[in-house]
């Protein structure tokens, strides 16, 4: 449960009766009859469809399924997270707690309990059951799966991966299809990646000192009292991390900091130690630590890259559950959240895009702050067509772009000099999510759709970032440099003014552009973007003097 942030304001209860009323269902249970319906969203993945087909998936085999349920309120909901950000709303500020998140805006029990009752009768096992009912798991075998969906199973080649996968989109009785938003886990075709560029130097690479001059990080705030959640896979090597401390004149991290497992079994690969793969969150804890070292940093694991496994992480961050989460967070699941894990947008089934869409609404709804790397593709995540990364291309996330940063003096790089944009920077225009009401102003292009990135920093492998891992040193840029860094300033924000959770930052970021809060990056570009004053597609509204925004927030 999230701690209470604030008591309900009159304002508030009024839209809550409001709400309950409008959304009152029936108390009898709900039969399920009537013909089959579809689901809100598509489930299957578009690269399903330049698959080689191997045949049909033997009948007994196992297969693993996530009903991903609707919201209630949602376009209510969709006010309540626009309004809380806006310093003129009377709302401002005025996070829900997730007990009224849920009594309010997640599926009701019936229609959870509904969901589990017809997996049950389809002969599934139940496996996960989230705390705020958005999401239901179950295993069967591939025969149940085919009959309780009404689709075909076959193995399929994709690409260079060879995947188990429905043929058709599925199938539920009416009254279940009308409160859910997909069948997750049929036609994924893909999964989550890091975004970590490997170097091969250690030469003049940037480490917590240069980066903290070079981006004015001295305010007199180091982040006591906050939490920093990383969502990813694998776990870190405590030797590594204290190696990284030590060198750079670091205090321990502080009590409290731990890894928590979000996978059905706490021998799940995704979170393990691995010396080949746990690259990615050595980097991002080392320098969330360096960027705000009095604040906790709790590491929450996948069992597996996949979608399902993922939004498993992500809704555990956010509603609580996961081995020894309720232990080691004491009542708190973090108020600044980073990830340096993603995926091209594109290639991402509809269902999934809502389902985790959902989840990140009620983040911010609660006061979370989740930031996100863009990509090290530039323009084309996907290589072909001009395309975004997700998560970075939600409205709910802070999206990190990259730049190549150059000293005035090389030798000791005491502060800042000068940047470009680095051409690996994700970035563009997303294909699903519409503009979000903060993503205006400062020459933010006309259009729709969500622009990305919002902010950049260093990410270029040359110079590159020096970090631990695997008893060695090593060098490495991608925007998953910066986003554990943002996450830093924000646990830094949010200790100054008071605590409470900041929620999505944006409208603020936004309005700060030209007040000197940020580094205008004018020149580079990231393939079929350039870099121009004001906001661009390459640098967003550009890398940060962290002294200023803080002063200036």
């Amino acid at each position: 449960m999230m701690p209470m942030l604030r008591r309900l304001t009159a304002a508030f209860a009024l839209h809550v009766l409001l709400l309950t009323l409008a959304l009152a269902v029936p108390s009898a249970a709900a039969e399920l009859r009537g013909p089959a319906g579809k689901p809100r969203a598509r489930s299957l993945s578009p690269r399903l469809a330049a698959a080689r087909d191997l045949g049909p998936a033997p009948p007994e085999a196992k297969t693993t399924v996530l009903v991903s349920l609707a919201l209630r309120g949602r376009a209510a909901l969709a006010r309540f997270v626009e309004d809380v950000q806006d310093p003129t709303s009377p709302r401002y500020h005025r996070f829900l707690t997730q007990k009224h998140f849920v009594a309010h805006h997640a599926p009701t029990v019936r229609q959870e309990q509904a969901v589990v009752a017809y997996l049950q009768q389809q002969g599934f096992r139940i496996t996960y059951r989230a705390r705020n009912r958005l999401l239901v798991g179950g295993e069967g075998t591939v025969a149940a799966t085919e009959q309780a969906f009404g689709v075909r199973l076959h193995d399929l080649v994709v690409g260079s991966e060879t995947t188990r996968a429905a043929l058709d989109e599925p199938s539920l009785p009416a009254d279940l299809a009308d409160h859910v938003v997909g069948v997750l886990g049929l036609g994924d075709a893909g999964g989550m990646k890091p975004h970590l560029r490997a170097s091969e130097t250690l030469d003049d690479a940037f480490g917590p000192p240069e980066l903290a001059r070079f981006y004015d990080n001295a305010t007199g705030y180091d982040g006591r009292g906050e939490t920093i959640a990383i969502v990813g896979l694998y776990a870190w090597n405590p030797a590594d991390v204290t190696f990284f401390n030590r060198r750079f004149g670091l205090p321990p991290l502080p009590a409290g900091s731990t890894q928590v497992c979000t996978g059905s079994s706490p021998r799940a690969a995704g979170c393990a130690y691995n010396a080949g793969l746990s690259a990615e969150v050595s980097l991002d804890v080392e320098y969330a630590h360096a960027t705000a070292p009095r604040a906790k940093v709790i590491n929450y694991m996948a069992a597996s890259p996949t979608y399902a496994d993922f939004a498993v992480l992500y809704n555990t961050v956010v509603a609580g559950g996961g081995r020894r989460a309720a232990r080691s967070l004491r009542g708190s699941t973090g108020w600044v959240v980073t990830t340096s894990w993603g995926t091209c947008e594109r290639t991402v089934p509809a269902a999934w895009l809502r389902t985790y869409d959902n989840i990140l609404a009620n983040a911010n709804a609660i006061g979370q702050s989740w930031v996100a790397a863009s990509g090290d593709y530039g323009s084309r995540d996907c290589d072909d067509l001009p395309s975004v990364d997700f998560p970075a291309s939600s409205p709910h996330v802070v999206a990190v772009g990259g730049t190549t940063p150059m000293c005035d003096d090389a030798a000791t790089c005491d502060r800042y000099g000068y940047e470009t944009a680095w051409s690996g920077s994700g970035g563009g225009s997303s294909t699903f999510f519409a503009r979000p009401a903060y993503q205006q102003g400062c020459g933010v292009p006309a259009g729709s759709r969500r622009l990305v990135p919002d902010v950049a920093l260093a990410s270029d492998p040359l110079p590159g970032i020096l970090f631990r891992h695997a008893g060695e040193w090593r060098v490495t840029g991608g925007t998953s440099a910066g986003a554990p860094q943002w996450a830093g300033f924000l646990a830094q924000l949010n200790q100054r003014r008071g605590g409470g959770g900041l929620g999505h930052p944006g409208a603020r970021l936004y309005a700060l552009c030209g007040s000197g809060a940020y580094h205008d990056i004018v020149e580079g570009g990231n393939g079929d973007y350039e870099a121009t004053p004001g906001y661009d597609l390459a640098t967003g509204l550009g890398s940060v003097s962290v002294r200023n925004l803080l002063s200036l927030y």
